[in-house]
C-alpha cells in the first residue's frame, strides 16, 4: 500500500529542495573566488559578494535557525531581534575567508533541513501568535528563509557577472603616452 503524502506534506519537500537548491548555487557562484573579487562593490555603499554572503550567514545564525527551533522545542527561548548595524559594527570581518562563511552556511542549512524534513504537517502549519516576530508557522519561516536565500543569489549573481564582463574588456589603446584613439591634446 502506498503512503499517502498531503499537498502541504508535498509543497514542504519541494519547498524545502528548493531551499537546499538555492543554496548550493551560492556555493557554486562563490566558489573559486578571489579575495579581491569578494570584496568588489560597483559603487561606495552597496555590497561585496563578501557582504551579502556573511549577512546571509549571520541571518541564519541570528534569526531563521533560532526562530525554527523556537517554534518546534517548547523549551526554546524567542530569538533577539535582529539588527544590521549590530551585525557590521560587531559581528562582520571582512577578513574572514568565504569558504568559512560558506561552510557554516552549509551546516546550518542541513540542520534546518533536517528540523523541517522531520516535522509532519501539523508542526509545519501551526500558527504561533506569541512572540514579538509576529504571527508565523514553519510554512512562513521556510519561505522568509528561501526568499532571503534569493535575494542575496541574484545580488551575488549580479556582482559575479561586473567581475566576468570586466575580465573580459580589452586594455585600453595607448598610443604615443595618450590613451584611446584619438590626437594627441
Amino acid at each position: 500500500m502506498e503512503a499517502h503524502v498531503s499537498e502541504t506534506g508535498t509543497y514542504r519537500s519541494e519547498l524545502t529542495a528548493r531551499l537546499r537548491s538555492a543554496t548550493d548555487d551560492i556555493a557554486w557562484v562563490v566558489r573559486g573566488l578571489l579575495e579581491e573579487q569578494a570584496h568588489y562593490r560597483p559603487v561606495p555603499g552597496e555590497w561585496s559578494i563578501h557582504e551579502h554572503l556573511s549577512h546571509l550567514r549571520d541571518m541564519e545564525q541570528e534569526v531563521y535557525l533560532p526562530l525554527l527551533r523556537w517554534a518546534t522545542v517548547p523549551e526554546m527561548l524567542d530569538p533577539r531581534d535582529y539588527s544590521r548595524r549590530e551585525w557590521r559594527e560587531r559581528r562582520y570581518d571582512p577578513e574572514e575567508p568565504l569558504a568559512a562563511i560558506m561552510a557554516d552556511l552549509q551546516r546550518m542549512r542541513d540542520e534546518e533541513l533536517a528540523i523541517f524534513r522531520g516535522m509532519g504537517d501539523a508542526t509545519w502549519t501551526r500558527y504561533r501568535t506569541d512572540t514579538r516576530w509576529g504571527p508565523l508557522t514553519c510554512q512562513w519561516i521556510a519561505e522568509v528563509m528561501y526568499r532571503h536565500t534569493l535575494d542575496h543569489l541574484q545580488g551575488i549573481m549580479g556582482l559575479v557577472q561586473d567581475l566576468h564582463l570586466a575580465a573580459l574588456e580589452p586594455p585600453p589603446i595607448i598610443v604615443g603616452g595618450y590613451i584611446g584613439g584619438g590626437a594627441a591634446p
